[in-house]
């Protein structure tokens, strides 16, 4: 993600010596707040860079005999490209984004435990499952704002999609234990990636207030 902040940088240092520059700042997700920079290069077209954080989440409960705590945590940085195919606002969008966007869930086991194709007592073990988005990934949404206008305060918004899966890993003591093989984790890890992998993207969405100067 380090690349990705310094190219902000160096997107804001190149703006100062043009005309119109945006800075804005925003609420959505998967990051919960936003702060960017943009440019209009021409009445068609813009650039931006933008970093997104701030999102953690915790939630317990227990699921196919497992007891689990989980945190979701996720921010961004992306660097974007906006056309506008219209006169106005509305644009389309596409970029690259730097993620660290992972679940970890801590699970302990108990009296009725599916594992591959095994069920079992695995009271007081442990089952632990660390979900990671891809650390780099391609956008494509469309929007609004960020156009060439008069100076002062406005308004944007965006949606679109990171395109990657999450992937999973686990971490368990359960190998051995009441005839519970590695080949049973591992197709319990499987049925995961393959359930994950079936999504193959991350929604965006994002809606604030711009300044021109």
């Amino acid at each position: 993600m380090k690349k990705y902040l310094i190219s902000l940088a160096l997107l804001a240092g190149f703006g100062t010596s043009l005309h119109a520059q945006d800075i804005y700042g925003g609420i959505g997700l998967p990051g919960l707040y936003t702060l960017g920079y943009a440019h209009p290069v021409s009445k068609s077209w813009g650039v931006r860079g933008e970093y997104a954080g701030g999102l953690s989440a915790s939630a317990s409960g227990t699921d196919n005999g497992v007891r689990y705590d989980a945190t979701f945590k996720s921010s961004r940085a992306g660097l974007f490209a906006d056309w506008f195919p219209f006169s106005g606002g509305f644009r389309l969008v596409g970029g690259v984004t730097a993620n660290d966007t992972k679940l970890a869930v801590n699970g302990v086991g108990g009296p009725n435990t599916t594992i591959g194709n095994v069920t079992t007592d695995t009271t007081g073990k442990k089952f632990n499952v660390n979900l990671k988005y891809p650390s780099t990934t391609a956008y494509l949404g469309l929007g609004y704002g960020h156009h060439v206008s008069t100076k002062g305060l406005g308004f944007y918004a965006d949606v679109g999609v990171t395109l990657g899966s999450f992937t999973a890993d686990i971490d368990t003591d359960l190998v051995g234990y009441n005839g519970i093989t590695q080949a049973d984790v591992d197709a319990q890890k499987k049925k995961m990636n393959d359930s994950l992998g079936g999504l193959g993207y991350l929604p965006s969405v994002s809606v604030g207030m711009v300044y021109r100067f």
